[in-house]
C-alpha cells in the first residue's frame, strides 16, 4: 500500500462574522492552498475569475442557491470582473 501524502500544515486562518450573522473563514496552508467555509450552505458558484498572472487577482463569488440555481445566459450576464484595491 502506498503511503498517503501528508497533508499540508495550516498556516492562517482568519474568521469573519457577516453583518447578518454568517461566518466565513479564510484558511492558507504551506503549500499554497486557499480554503473558504461559508456556513448557510447551499450555495453555488456564480463567477469565477481563476487565470491570469501573478498580478491580477482571483475572485469567486457565491450565491445561496441550489445545483444549477443560478444558470445565467451571456446576454443576462455582461458584467466584468470586480475591481479590487491593493491595500
Amino acid at each position: 500500500m502506498a503511503d498517503k501524502p501528508e497533508s499540508p500544515k495550516t498556516i492562517f486562518v482568519e474568521t469573519l462574522k457577516l453583518p447578518d450573522g454568517r461566518t466565513v473563514r479564510v484558511l492558507a496552508y504551506d503549500n499554497d492552498e486557499i480554503r473558504i467555509r461559508v456556513d448557510r450552505c447551499p450555495y453555488v458558484i456564480s463567477e469565477a475569475y481563476l487565470s491570469g498572472g501573478p498580478n491580477d487577482h482571483a475572485i469567486i463569488k457565491l450565491s445561496p442557491g441550489k445545483r444549477g440555481d443560478m444558470v445565467r445566459s451571456q446576454q443576462e450576464d455582461t458584467s466584468t470582473a470586480p475591481e479590487i484595491s491593493q491595500s
